[in-house]
């Protein structure tokens, strides 16, 4: 039998983290419908890419941060010292 290579997932967003950016894109484009202009044109941008973020699953930004990330170690501090006697 040949080996598979292991496929690492594009998708970086938790469930709720893809609701809440649907629910949040959906939000912005209805304001920017309502304002109109160029104001309306951003919101209704950001809208579209929150709700292309929430489809997909894929978030650009929050790759490029994880990546930056220093890897988190614990350290324990020396136990608290008595002030007083």
């Amino acid at each position: 039998m040949s080996e598979q290579p292991l496929k690492v997932s594009a998708v970086n967003l938790a469930p709720m983290e893809r609701v809440i950016s649907i629910a949040g894109g959906v939000l912005l484009i209805r304001k920017g419908l309502a304002i109109r202009g160029v104001f309306g044109l951003t919101d209704i941008a950001a809208g579209a890419l929150g709700i292309f973020r929430g489809v997909t699953g894929i978030c650009p930004a929050k790759r490029r941060m994880a990546a930056r990330a220093p890897k988190v170690t614990i350290k324990r501090l020396p136990p608290p010292r008595r002030l007083l006697g």
